[in-house]
């Protein structure tokens, strides 16, 4: 489903497997799941405590199945614009992609 974000780009609400790691090791990687993304930037839903701060610089990999079954993978250097509470357990991470240029890497 497509949802106004409120600035330039066209948010689609789609689920896809991300890994998240730090520019700095400033926490362990770990996985998640995005709530919705755009071509400015993705939704990620976070257990409360994770250590991503605001302002936090990251790169998020997202696969990508083609319909021959082949993978590509999305490596997205991005900047933490804000984390929201959005449960007791979750809580949601807003991204914005620092540059449009993705890094496509094939399995």
């Amino acid at each position: 489903m497509l949802k106004s974000s409120g600035g330039k780009f066209v948010r689609l609400d789609v689920t896809l497997d991300t890994a998240i790691y730090p520019e700095h090791s400033e926490f362990t990687p770990f996985r998640t799941l995005t709530e919705d993304i755009s071509a400015g930037g993705a939704s990620i839903r976070l257990l409360i405590g994770t250590a991503i701060q605001s302002v936090s610089q990251l790169y998020l990999w997202m696969p990508l199945t083609l319909k021959s079954g082949e993978f590509h993978y999305l490596r997205l250097k991005s900047k933490v614009i804000r984390v929201t509470e959005k449960s007791m357990e979750i809580c949601c991470c807003t991204s914005n992609f620092l540059n449009l240029q993705k890094m496509i890497f094939r399995h």
